[in-house]
């Protein structure tokens, strides 16, 4: 077997051995999916042919989107799209905000993957982002976790625009029983910096110690996180969390960029929970 061919052989199988989680688009329609792998495959050939990383990934992508027609068919389509086919495709894709997201997110991975976008590449995401309705928020989210499932350092300071900010919905005491028959998510203290957390209804407990506790009641600060995401700035610190007010007029807890289920696909290798 010659090199060439094992390496073929590799990464054939490394579409099986390390699959995608389910894809956004994975349970719409044919016509959704063929418009969103044509324009898909249509952005990453602008500039000429697909790179060995990029192919790689858009087999894993075939695989976790499961269309009606493998990858050459699309790559077909793309060459034969023209601009009434375009604006079809856009406005069918901008008829589902997250499946425009998701079509966004996948082009800057596929792209950054062999460098920088290039100016053009950006201009071409904000354009596509403005026409399907897209914000700002985002197309910063979009920038955001592509940079860093591809392991791309970046300032989590420059992604402020798109953070999420927790608050305190409600303090109040609860005894040792409450805490542990109720359906909400029973944390002890704040989230750490760098963490991910998971959507839900949380009861805060305050840090253990002599003051904590009023008649066996433990002091707890409840908050609604609405979606996933990475824990970027804690707000409630030592002191705040001392002055048993806090919280009574909705004061924040901490910020989270979200991670958006428009991304699922690629969720477990953000997480690090891939091969859990």
């Amino acid at each position: 077997m010659t090199t060439g061919n094992f390496d073929a052989l590799v990464s054939a199988a490394r579409v099986h051995l390390e699959p995608l989680d389910a894809h956004f688009i994975a349970g719409s329609d044919a016509a959704l999916k063929d418009d969103y792998l044509t324009l898909l495959a249509a952005l990453l050939l602008e500039n000429g042919a697909l790179a060995e990383a990029q192919l790689r990934l858009m087999m894993m992508l075939i695989a976790a989107i499961q269309p009606a027609f493998p990858l050459a068919h699309y790559l077909q389509q793309s060459a034969k799209l023209d601009s009434e086919g375009l604006a079809c495709i856009v406005r069918h894709l901008g008829q589902t905000k997250q499946a425009a997201q998701a079509l966004l997110f996948d082009f800057a991975v596929l792209q950054r993957i062999t460098g920088p976008l290039a100016p053009q590449q950006v201009e071409r995401l904000s354009w596509l982002a403005k026409i399907c309705g897209l914000t700002d928020k985002h197309i910063l989210l979009i920038n955001f976790w592509s940079l860093r499932l591809l392991g791309i350092k970046t300032s989590v300071e420059a992604f402020s625009g798109a953070v999420t900010v927790v608050k305190t919905a409600h303090v109040d005491y609860f005894d040792k029983e409450e805490l542990q028959s109720t359906d909400k998510i029973v944390r002890n203290g704040m989230p750490q910096i760098n963490q991910f957390v998971e959507k839900g209804r949380y009861i805060f407990k305050q840090h253990h110690s002599s003051t904590d506790f009023l008649f066996g009641m433990t002091l707890c600060r409840l908050g609604l996180l609405p979606a996933k995401g990475l824990v970027t700035r804690i707000i409630m610190d030592a002191n705040k969390n001392a002055n048993k007010e806090y919280g009574e007029n909705g004061e924040p807890l901490f910020e989270i960029l979200p991670l958006p289920p428009a991304f699922n696909a690629w969720h477990s290798f953000l997480t690090g929970t891939h091969h859990d």
